[in-house]
């Protein structure tokens, strides 16, 4: 055991049979041509389930109808319901996930698709998701669940996919999860259409939002604002109905102050006033094209009129700089210990602050005061370039890749059930969508832990300008345990023209986030229930190591695993293969400082087994040392089932632990089923 690593290892627990059950289940994983499983196949026909046939040309279930189809990585409603079912293996506490995926054409062939989940438990069926009879999915459009239940051993989750009206283009992928005792941060309920292309019209929105809805709430009436650049739209309504009488505003100019404003989010004052945090395009001191920044807007009358204060906040590259452009984003803020907090693009998400009573104070005067970047820990770094210099630096608050991108056009709270902050917003790479992310401080925010977009790299569909507002209206910063997130949907694909785009897909919804304090203190990380698509998602990461250099995976949607750079090196939810030399290597990030037991799930692990096959090596790494065994690694034969020693050992925040499979000579047979439980001990 290298020195300075406090660990103990335990004798094993008593020894099991042979594998256990899974805590997970995902429907692709467990995809067969055979009926009799936990995962079935099934059609409704609105009185009675009965099970498919399976149909070797298609490679897919049929039903009775000729287009009534489940396969792996789609499904297809006719008359009946095309149903995936899953009986529990077990009783307990399940959270159930899965993002409705409709494939749509980019020509809004067809009218659609609806879901619902249901519940079988004895002899009665009930439905458990959505709050309404059915999740209406446009053509194109995407939508996620999450919701808790509690099952029975033999109970049974129906999954079902109903045609709406026909069964036009109604190819929807959809691929439920099932997890055993994971506390999910928050749960959402349906997507909810609020404004169609009647309501945009009614509010003179011409095209698809250009920016987020901002909402004003004066305790009787709620206000929605949108902008265009310099054109302002103002309405009233209610959450479920923004659009409901169109009311006047615009912006004023008296101090000539050049660029392209938009408003993006508002703060109304403890006196009834508005300021607007505004979006600029050009807007250099020398009006130089290919700059952009952020500036404040003031209004003393009700929002009928907002006039330009200044700019605030600048970029410190152009908006052509690849791999992220200089847009500067939405500037959603927060209000927390005395300071406004703006979220910006710098090119990556960045924040920077100024103390509200100076603000409003400059603003009453009819100007701006300065404001700080963040960067580096502390807020030295000025905000706004000029001529006497460029802006600071600052230091980017979300994680991300060039493939996992997130930007500012969006919204931003502070949620007093949490004691977090709160950014949402969108999110870059193939798909595209929508994410949210939490931090304690405000200035680092975890990995997003909801990204809502599609596995097909040329859709388009869900659009930049999310808005967050408390589930009773009343404030746009602040939030409590729910709270609604709006989103626009534009049905794009992006490898299709449409001229008449701008003015066909306007369409704004909102989901209801409920949040749940466990989730953001599970005392175990279970690498089976909190596998993700995400690296770092839920404190986890999927990685190579060619016994130097640890490098990331990358996902594959279609596998739903994460692949290594060798053919067969690759991370499921449960299983790990090495290859070419190369371990497949899961690793914990610690998301706090203390003291955790490693365990075991599905009673140990299980080594693939067959013709060639010599077994593998595993073993556990902490920052560099050997955590178990203590030198080297563990020999495994092949289709073997050995149960680990339980190990104690601190860990600091941040700090990694990596389970490693090694392929030993060969690869043949070298999967080996091993599902880390990283559980914090209570002092």
């Amino acid at each position: 055991m290298a020195s300075g690593v406090t660990t103990q290892c335990s004798p094993p627990p008593p020894p099991a049979t042979g594998p256990g059950l899974a805590d997970d289940y995902q429907f692709s994983t467990g995809f067969s041509t055979v009926q009799g499983g936990v995962w079935s196949y099934q059609q409704w026909d609105g009185t009675t389930y009965t099970d498919m046939t399976w149909d070797p040309a298609q490679n897919a279930w049929r039903g009775a109808c000729e287009h009534c189809l489940i396969a792996r990585d789609w499904m297809h409603p006719d008359v009946n319901d095309a149903v995936v079912a899953w009986k529990a293996p077990r009783t307990g506490d399940v959270v159930i996930r899965g993002t409705m995926d409709h494939h749509g054409d980019g020509n809004r062939a067809g009218d659609g698709v609806r879901t619902v989940i249901r519940q079988r438990h004895g002899g009665t069926v009930a439905k458990i998701w959505p709050s309404a009879d059915y999740q209406v999915i446009r053509p194109n459009f995407t939508a996620q669940h999450i919701v808790q239940a509690h099952v029975e051993v033999g109970d049974v989750v129906y999954f079902h996919l109903n045609r709406s009206a026909t069964t036009a283009s109604d190819t929807t992928s959809w691929d439920p999860r099932i997890s055993y005792d994971y506390q999910p941060k928050f749960t959402l309920d349906e997507a909810e259409l609020v404004m169609d292309p009647a309501d945009f019209d009614r509010a003179g929105i011409g095209v698809a939002l250009d920016a987020s809805l901002s909402t004003v709430s004066d305790g009787t009436n709620i206000d929605f604002y949108h902008s265009n650049s310099d054109a302002v739209q103002k309405f009233r309504g209610t959450l479920e109905r923004p659009a409901g009488t169109g009311l006047t505003s615009r912006f004023t100019n008296p101090r000539n102050l050049d660029g392209d404003w938009w408003i993006e989010n508002i703060y109304r004052t403890p006196t009834g006033r508005l300021l607007a945090f505004c979006h600029i395009e050009n807007a250099t001191t020398l009006s130089t094209t290919g700059w952009w920044a952020a500036g404040l807007a003031y209004s003393t009358d009700g929002g009928a009129t907002f006039q330009k204060l200044g700019k605030t906040i600048s970029t410190t590259v152009r908006d052509d700089t690849a791999p992220f452009d200089g847009n500067i984003g939405g500037v959603p803020y927060v209000v927390r210990d005395g300071y406004f907090y703006a979220y910006y693009g710098d090119p990556r998400p960045a924040v920077a602050r100024a103390p509200v009573a100076d603000v409003l104070a400059a603003a009453e005067r009819g100007t701006v005061t300065p404001w700080r970047k963040f960067h580096d820990g502390g807020w030295e770094q000025k905000a706004l370039g000029d001529l006497a210099g460029p802006a600071g630096r600052a230091t980017t608050v979300i994680p991300q890749d060039a493939v996992d991108y997130y930007m500012t056009h969006g919204d931003a709270a502070y949620s007093t059930y949490l004691g977090k902050y709160l950014l949402a917003g969108y999110s870059g790479g193939a798909g595209k969508g929508t994410y949210l992310t939490f931090s304690d401080d405000g200035t680092s925010f975890e990995v997003p832990s909801w990204t809502q977009k599609s596995d097909n790299p040329a859709k388009d569909s869900l659009s930049p300008y999310e808005t967050i507002v408390n589930a009773d209206g009343t404030d746009n910063g602040v939030v409590g345990q729910s709270f609604y997130v709006y989103y626009g949907y534009r049905g794009k694909m992006a490898n299709v023209v449409n001229s008449q785009y701008p003015q066909e897909w306007r369409w704004l919804y909102r989901q209801r986030v409920t949040l749940h304090r466990a989730g953001f203190d599970r005392p175990a990380a279970n690498a089976s229930t909190a596998f993700t698509a995400q690296q770092g998602g839920n404190d986890w990461r999927y990685l190579e190591h060619n016994g130097t250099t640890y490098v990331a995976m990358t996902w594959d949607g279609a596998q739903h695993r994460w692949n290594g750079s060798s053919p067969n090196l690759s991370i499921t939810s449960t299983v790990q293969h090495p290859d070419g030399q190369k371990d497949a290597v899961r690793a914990w990030v610690a998301p706090r400082a203390g003291t955790v037991r490693i365990t075991v799930g599905m009673n140990g692990v299980t080594v693939g087994g067959g013709v060639n096959a010599d077994g593998v090596k595993i073993k556990i790494m902490k920052s560099g040392s050997a955590l178990w065994p203590a030198s080297g690694y563990q020999p495994l034969s092949p289709g073997t089932f050995f149960v680990p020693p339980v190990i104690t050992t601190k860990v600091a925040q941040g700090e990694v632990l990596y389970f490693h499979v090694n392929q030993n000579l060969g690869t043949a047979f070298d999967s080996v089923t091993w599902v880390p439980v990283v559980s914090y001990v209570r002092s």
